[in-house]
């Protein structure tokens, strides 16, 4: 583990700081993204990760490149496992 590793909030953590910082309910986010309100709660709650292709729309969305690994290379390295 890096002392970035330490610093870094787990990645749900980070998915819902966002979205409360953009004033989105879950299902208000699960509608953007075209998946359950569901969905977004287990990404929030760690139980699963985002597909690829969730993981780059949320990218987009909340513009995660500014300071840290887009949320879909951050699945591929924590080794998450795969969800809706």
């Amino acid at each position: 583990m890096t002392d970035t590793d330490r610093l870094t909030p787990p990645l749900g953590e980070e998915l819902r700081e966002r979205r409360q910082a953009r004033g989105l309910s879950r299902r208000e986010l699960a509608q953007e993204l075209g998946v359950s309100k569901m969905a977004i709660a287990s990404w929030e709650l760690n139980y699963h990760s985002a597909s690829d292709e969730h993981a780059a729309a949320l990218v987009e969305l909340f513009d995660t490149s500014d300071r840290r690994a887009s949320l879909a290379e951050r699945r591929v390295l924590d080794g998450a496992p795969r969800g809706p």
